[in-house]
């Protein structure tokens, strides 16, 4: 286990002269002559790995099923709920239901139909943390709807029969929290689309007029139906069914109790390869990335390292204070990890890939880029601020 036990002490830790590697700033604060070393360390390990992505909360809900040739057949389930308060009177007939989703994502065949049945979930779930191959309960399907176009808006008109079996439910005070919400399960589709829960409603009309139900959770299931097959030396990352990518650096064999001024972890993409697509195929590269480490406490949550975004050079640069210190406080044997883990940010929710140089690529590999400095002053040397 590597040297995590107390990271709130990091913000305690004084970096000497400049926490930002890529910066000069501060470093004539010190008055003196500054010697800058800098040490590159190559990854000891870079693959893919068995992280389940957590898709409840996020910002759009994803159906559809797309195959491609890079990243493998995959198949979407989304699931919202909703909440609100009937504006009509108890005795308020409602004459139509209608759900309206506000697409705002695209993967996969662009000339493919969209094809998804509507289902009614029949328990309670919980959207907070919910991993992306947790199975839901649902009923038998409402209506099947076939969508041939990219609309933006996509309207359903729910049938009378479920109107009516479910119209004292509607009118309900207690709609919030004894309706659970709508799945939507692929049924052949050629492409996923994404919805923006934000956007998307539920609205009932009655002889008081439109009663305008909002989300209030949301949830993607993601199944693998074959694995991807990335290039030879590109390691495949891909958001929402993964794999997402583990990794690691021999730390103790180049530092050990000693101070540092930055660090900068590195890693390549090949943009091109990522994106190449068959014709009429979209496959948005992914632009986020998150580091965190991840502990051998299968209940204590990875700790956040840093997030940076992808180059116009194709790279992702992590830098900065919360970056150094957290490598510091490792040096310094104050904190522990098992391994690094590259992942995309919850709020992004979508299957955006990207091909990364893997640890036999020479200059482009996975590497971390360390920076301490000696400064002499008085006759004294005195290395990352301790004389």
């Amino acid at each position: 286990m590597r040297p995590i036990c107390c990271y709130l002490l990091f913000s305690l830790l004084v970096l000497a002269a400049c926490t930002d590697p890529t910066s000069d700033v501060g470093l004539d604060l010190l008055g003196e002559s500054v010697n800058l070393n800098t040490k590159s360390v190559p990854s000891t390990s870079f693959s893919p790995s068995s992280l389940v992505d957590i898709t409840g909360a996020a910002p759009r809900v994803l159906v559809g099923a797309a195959d491609d040739p890079l990243t493998g057949q995959v198949e979407a389930s989304g699931f919202l709920d909703f909440a609100g308060e009937f504006s009509g009177a108890p005795s308020d007939a409602i004459s139509a239901v209608q759900l309206r989703l506000v697409r705002d994502y695209d993967f996969g065949d662009t000339t493919g139909v969209l094809e998804f049945s509507l289902h009614q979930v029949l328990a309670e779930w919980d959207q907070s943390g919910l991993k992306a191959n947790t199975a839901l309960t649902f009923g038998p399907e409402i209506i099947n709807v076939n969508v041939t176009t990219r609309d933006t808006l996509i309207t359903i008109d729910l049938p009378t029969s479920w109107i009516d079996a479910n119209e004292n439910l509607l009118r309900s005070d207690n709609f919030g929290s004894d309706f659970y919400g709508f799945a939507f399960i692929d049924n052949g589709s050629g492409q996923v689309a994404g919805f923006n829960s934000a956007s998307t409603t539920l609205v009932a009309t009655s002889t008081a007029g439109p009663t305008t139900f909002t989300v209030s959770s949301t949830y993607t299931k993601f199944d693998r139906k074959t694995e991807p097959d990335p290039p030879d030396e590109l390691v495949l990352f891909q958001d929402g069914t993964g794999p997402a990518i583990a990794l690691d650096f021999d730390l103790k064999a180049f530092f050990t109790d000693r101070s540092i001024n930055g660090a900068v972890l590195t890693f390549s993409a090949d943009t091109i390869a990522s994106q190449n697509t068959p014709s009429n195929f979209v496959r948005p590269l992914l632009h986020r990335l998150q580091l965190v480490a991840v502990t051998s406490d299968q209940d204590a949550p990875a700790i956040l390292v840093g997030e940076a975004s992808l180059s116009g050079e194709g790279k992702y640069r992590f830098s900065g204070q919360d970056l150094s210190v957290f490598f510091q406080s490792v040096f310094l044997g104050n904190l522990e990890y098992d391994y690094l883990e590259l992942r995309a940010p919850v709020i992004n929710n979508g299957l955006n890939t990207v091909l990364l140089y893997g640890m036999k690529a020479g200059d482009l590999s996975p590497r971390a880029t360390f920076i301490s400095s000696q400064v002499i002053f008085d006759g004294r040397l005195v290395s990352s601020g301790k004389s």
